[in-house]
């Protein structure tokens, strides 16, 4: 449960994770190539729980997401190289490529977080790229801050002000929706913004208590509502 305190006036949202997801077809077409068996439902499953195995690990290191979305598809271990091989090269495309997918639901409740009147932006890690491909999934927004063109990547606090100086808006009236707890939540804290990190599957590897958690925007929105 989100606990019930003074609502936001911003509200700034990760991008991947959150926003888009990498596209569950491709990711499903590579691991079925090297002999695993993977449903659509289960690659954004698969998203989720390998984000988490980063986080655990306090790295970005690709290769140990990857080894989750191999796991999960049940790849035999003779084929776990090429299956390997083949996310990176996907994971590589720029983001217009691979994240192009919106989760069921989103587009609602952006719909609903915009009725709120709430200042919103996007404040994401990305390769200068994540402007357009929210654009071509047809949920564009006015402010969007992307590490690749700002020279800032999260958990840097810097990316956060950018965002905070284009709405106006305090750090302290601010929350931050992202689905890692090491960029997301620990920039947030760095950048003295409220975290609230996307988690639908109870994957966060950190204590319980540490840090405030959400399951969809459904639950952002509520909370802007008050």
């Amino acid at each position: 449960m989100v606990a019930r305190v003074t609502p936001p006036e911003a509200v700034l949202l990760d991008a991947g994770g959150v926003l888009l997801l990498p596209n569950p077809w491709a990711i499903a077409s590579v691991l079925r190539a090297a002999g695993g068996t993977i449903d659509i439902d289960s690659v954004r499953r698969a998203h989720y729980a390998g984000t988490a195995a980063m986080d655990a690990a306090r790295d970005r290191d690709w290769r140990r997401y990857h080894r989750v979305l191999i796991r999960f598809a049940g790849v035999p271990e003779p084929r776990a190289a090429d299956a390997m091989a083949g996310l990176a090269e996907i994971y590589t495309a720029p983001a217009t490529t691979l994240w192009n997918t919106v989760p069921e639901g989103v587009v609602e409740q952006l719909r609903d977080l915009a009725a709120t009147g709430v200042a919103i932006a996007v404040v994401s890690n990305s390769d200068g790229t994540v402007e357009a491909a929210l654009r071509r999934c047809e949920i564009s927004f006015d402010i969007v801050i992307d590490s690749g063109v700002v020279g800032f990547a999260k958990p840097a606090p810097e990316i956060f002000a950018f965002a905070l100086e284009k709405l106006g808006v305090a750090a302290d009236n601010a929350v931050h929706v992202g689905d890692t707890a090491r960029a997301d939540v620990d920039g947030a804290h760095a950048a003295g913004v409220r975290p609230l990190h996307l988690d639908p599957f109870g994957d966060c590897p950190d204590p319980a208590g540490h840090h405030e958690h959400v399951r969809s925007l459904a639950d952002v929105v509520a909370m802007v509502v008050g």
